[in-house]
């Protein structure tokens, strides 16, 4: 008999609150009264507060910032009499550069990476082919201006006319 007294009280009280919940909802929109709006009045003046400008002054610029070069500027005429104003150019040197004679350009030689032989401790010896001829290098040595840089199990570092390439085997 209790358990059913319990429950009967749990039902009533979820009862209650879905009907508060479904009351919020739709108070909304069909139980809504008209809302008087009220303009509030506040005496705001204006006129208290001043605005203080801040005055600079600009200074003349003496050099192009972009560009790097004085500017040219019209000075006051000190001769005849009048108050007329001449333009004073200053002249900026030119530089001149001597033209260079190109440099031969190579370029880069067909080069295949065959493999390395390691005997003893950093001492490697490489088999590349460069062009149509195989050689034999060591780190560092040079072959047609092609400078073994580095090695590596499956490539090798090669620089020629200060370029530098790695080539994979096979």
């Amino acid at each position: 008999m209790a358990k059913k007294k319990i429950n009967i009280v749990l039902i009533l009280f979820v009862l209650g609150l879905w009907g508060t919940v479904a009351y919020k909802a739709l108070s909304q929109y069909f139980f809504s009264e008209e809302i008087k709006a009220t303009t509030a009045t506040t005496e705001y003046n204006f006129s208290d507060k001043k605005v203080e400008r801040d005055t600079f002054r600009l200074e003349k610029i003496g050099r192009d910032p972009f560009l790097n070069k004085a500017l040219v500027r019209a000075e006051k005429s000190n001769t005849g009499g009048g108050t007329g104003v001449a333009t004073v150019r200053r002249s900026i040197p030119v530089k001149t550069t001597v033209a260079e004679k190109p440099k031969e350009i190579k370029n880069w030689p067909v080069i295949g990476y065959y493999g390395y032989i390691k005997s003893g401790d950093k001492n490697e010896l490489v088999m590349l082919k460069v062009g149509n001829s195989i050689h034999r290098v060591r780190k560092g040595q040079e072959v047609d201006g092609l400078v073994l840089n580095k090695v590596f199990k499956d490539s090798v570092e090669v620089s020629f006319n200060k370029e530098k390439k790695i080539i994979r085997k096979g």
